[in-house]
């Protein structure tokens, strides 16, 4: 079984795959995936050829088992409907999963026929691009009107964010002057008390509060 990420950068609008590259990453750690390759191809959205956007080597790699990773569904391509779904479709026919990170969605082969699944899924991914979209929007205006006010921007160095593992600070202390292993306390506020943190997360949070 083998795990690929997919990541398209638009030229046009000369985005970085940082955030692509982020959004997976941080996706598979929670989920305990290790990338086996990943696709990275600079080229607009509005190829609609899979072949133009890159796509197809990786199609053509996929065995039963294997799951393929992207931040999001406009990766694949945003307009053309058929070609989006052909891709889709060749993804889950090959025993393949197919993973949109950025709404925690996933369709597998599964899910290959249940059209009303099928299209939920896609819907709950496009909503996420948009949700995105739009608070990155609502971001920048806000920053554009604190620094016509000559305000900074940005978080102050040094500031401490909230977390939800500040809840759990009492417990995160006592295991680690018992000695228990940091990866077992993970496991520990998973299972036992529904705090699900990525273990780079977990890490710098000890760092971040002294206790590292």
């Amino acid at each position: 079984m083998h795990i690929y990420a997919y990541i398209r950068v638009s030229d046009a609008q000369k985005q970085n795959s940082s955030t692509q590259r982020h959004v997976i990453s941080e996706y598979a750690t929670e989920r305990n995936m290790t990338i086996s390759k990943w696709y990275e191809f600079e080229l607009s959205g509005s190829k609609t050829n899979t072949g133009e956007r890159g796509i197809e080597s990786l199609l053509a790699q996929l065995e039963p088992g294997d799951k393929v990773l992207v931040s999001d569904i406009a990766r694949l391509g945003r307009d053309n409907i058929h070609s989006l779904m052909h891709t889709i479709t060749t993804i889950t026919t090959e025993g393949a999963e197919l993973h949109f990170c950025l709404s925690n969605t996933t369709i597998t082969h599964e899910d290959e026929n249940d059209l009303a699944k099928k299209f939920m899924a896609l819907g709950e991914a496009y909503a996420a691009v948009k949700f995105a979209e739009e608070r990155s929007l609502k971001a920048k205006a806000v920053c554009k009107r604190r620094k016509e006010k000559g305000l900074h921007n940005g978080r102050k160095p040094g500031a401490v964010v909230r977390s939800k593992l500040d809840q759990h600070v009492a417990l995160i202390k006592d295991r680690l002057d018992a000695k228990v292993p940091k990866a077992k306390i993970i496991l520990e506020l998973k299972d036992k008390h529904d705090c699900d943190v990525a273990r780079s997360r977990f890490y710098s949070w000890l760092t971040q509060r002294g206790l590292s």
